[in-house]
């Protein structure tokens, strides 16, 4: 019997659950009324932090299939032009695998500070691509500057979680994430 290699899938599955868990956080921050009748209306992204583990644990095809999958959800659960964030996520997943070698890619340090650029990067190309839209971007910029404060604050204390998360997963599945060989017990 063929052994299948599912890797990419554990790290969609694990990409798809905390997409869910920010798309409930969006909700909550939405809804916090603050005096005077205004909202707080806070939106939260975390897309850098989709691509981190893909990108700098698994090998180039499983990691490249899982963040374009991951991509490919969020286009459809957001308001951008389908195929944004495909290409998008594709551009951050390619530099961080050509410079992954350099670094102590399995620190949780430095997936806090890939995650940071990489989310920032994503959150300023997707503002320049959509603020045009906006009928009035100075405004627009104000909101899209506190969005990513907000933004850059949980993408920095949920990427040890998220990438313990996704380790604990692998062992669960008694998976080594780069080789996809079977961890013994």
């Amino acid at each position: 019997m063929p052994h299948r290699d599912y890797r990419w899938l554990l790290v969609v599955s694990c990409n798809l659950a905390l997409w869910w868990l920010t798309g409930l956080a969006n909700h909550f921050l939405g809804a916090v009324s603050l005096p005077g009748g205004h909202y707080l209306s806070v939106h939260l992204y975390l897309g850098g932090l989709l691509v981190t583990y893909a990108a700098l644990r698994l090998d180039a095809r499983h990691g490249l299939v899982a963040t374009l999958f991951t991509a490919l959800l969020c286009d459809a659960a957001t308001p951008v032009p389908f195929g944004t964030s495909l290409a998008l996520f594709g551009l951050v997943h390619a530099f961080l695998l050509y410079g992954r070698q350099r670094f102590p890619r399995e620190e949780v340090v430095f997936g806090t500070v890939v995650a940071l650029l990489a989310n920032l990067f994503l959150f300023l190309a997707l503002s320049f691509l959509l603020v045009g839209d906006n009928p009035r971007p100075g405004e627009a910029w104000l909101r899209l500057f506190l969005d990513l404060g907000a933004s850059q604050l949980v993408v920095a204390l949920a990427t040890p979680w998220f990438l313990a998360l996704q380790e604990c997963v692998f062992g669960l599945a008694r998976l080594h994430p780069e080789t996809g060989r079977q961890i013994a017990l």
